[in-house]
């Protein structure tokens, strides 16, 4: 019997923006208690957003593995 791959969401692409999320929800403090040094975080923030728009599948949608648009699956990985 052949068994289904479950997605875990721990593909390249949700992590990087679960690790966008968590800075962009950090930025507020660490810009409150460092103060000096705000426009370095927006910056830093800034920088990691642009990097998961642009990890694969390109776009501001996670993908998952019911997509109608062929595009935006997870891509295969290796079985263990």
């Amino acid at each position: 019997m052949a068994t289904k791959q479950q997605d875990t969401g721990t593909d390249i692409k949700s992590l990087a923006l679960n690790f966008a999320s968590l800075l962009l929800f950090v930025l507020p403090f660490a810009a409150y208690f460092d103060q000096p040094h705000a426009k370095l975080y927006c910056g830093v923030v800034l920088g990691v957003m642009m990097v998961s728009l642009l990890v694969p599948p390109m776009g501001w949608m996670r993908p998952h593995p019911y997509s109608d648009m062929p595009n935006n699956k997870p891509y295969p990985r290796k079985e263990h």
